[in-house]
C-alpha cells in the first residue's frame, strides 16, 4: 500500500476516534449511539487454534421462522380468548395482519441469508458489497450501539476505501438475527485482520 492511502487511512481512523469517543453525556443525549471498535468488543477473546479458510455469517432463518410461529400461535390464541362468534371479525382481521407481519420478516430473511457477511484473508464483503474489499483498504470498523428503542439494537459498522472512486466509503449492516453474536462477529473481524498481515492503522 502507498504511503498516502496510508495517510489517509490514519486521518480517516482518527477523525473518527475523536468523533466516536466516548464522554459524558448530558440528560438529553442519554439515547445518543454509542461506538465500539471491533478491537475492542473482539479482542478480549481467545482464538481457538484452528480457524476455518473463511468465516460466513447468515441470517438464522431457522430461528427467526420458529419466533414467528410461536409469535402467531400466542397472538391468534389471545384473539380467540372469549366468545368465538362476537368476535369473528376482529379475529379474522388480526390473523390477517399477523400473516402479513410474518411473510413480510419471511422474505426480508431470505434477502438477508442470501447475502451473508464473508471475512477471510483476502477481504471482507458485507450488506449489498459485490465482492470482497481487501483488508488494507479497511480504516476502521465499529459495533454501533443504537439506543433509542426499549432494546438496543446492533450494528457492524465499517469504513474502508473504494478503489474505484478513490474515496473513502462507509456499510453498516444490522447484527440482528444473525447467526453469530456481536462479540464473536468483532472477534472474527480482528483474527482475519491479523491473519492478513495487516494492521489498521492504530490511533
Amino acid at each position: 500500500m502507498n504511503e498516502s492511502l496510508n495517510k489517509r487511512k490514519a486521518d480517516v481512523r482518527r477523525y473518527l476516534d475523536e468523533q466516536f469517543e466516548d464522554r459524558p453525556r448530558r440528560w438529553w443525549e442519554y439515547k445518543a449511539n454509542d461506538y465500539i471498535p471491533t478491537r475492542d468488543m473482539g479482542g478480549g477473546k481467545n482464538y481457538p487454534p484452528h480457524y476455518p479458510e473463511e468465516t460466513i455469517v447468515t441470517f438464522d432463518l431457522k430461528r427467526a421462522l420458529i419466533s414467528s410461529a410461536l409469535f402467531f400461535i400466542i397472538s391468534l390464541s389471545f384473539c380467540a380468548i372469549g366468545n368465538y362468534e362476537e368476535h369473528t371479525a376482529s379475529f379474522r382481521t388480526m390473523a390477517c395482519y399477523i400473516i402479513i407481519v410474518m411473510l413480510f420478516q419471511l422474505v426480508h430473511g431470505i434477502k438477508r441469508k442470501k447475502r451473508p457477511m464473508i471475512f477471510n484473508r483476502n477481504g471482507f464483503r458485507i450488506s449489498t458489497m459485490p465482492g470482497l474489499v481487501p483488508w488494507d483498504h479497511l480504516a476502521a470498523s465499529y459495533i454501533r450501539k443504537e439506543n433509542s428503542g426499549e432494546d438496543p439494537g446492533y450494528y457492524l459498522l465499517m469504513y474502508y476505501y473504494h478503489e474505484a472512486k478513490d474515496e473513502f466509503e462507509e456499510i453498516e449492516e444490522s447484527i440482528a438475527g444473525l447467526d453469530m453474536s456481536k462479540e464473536d462477529i468483532a472477534s472474527q473481524i480482528e483474527y482475519w485482520k491479523m491473519i492478513s498481515g495487516t494492521n489498521t492503522i492504530k490511533g
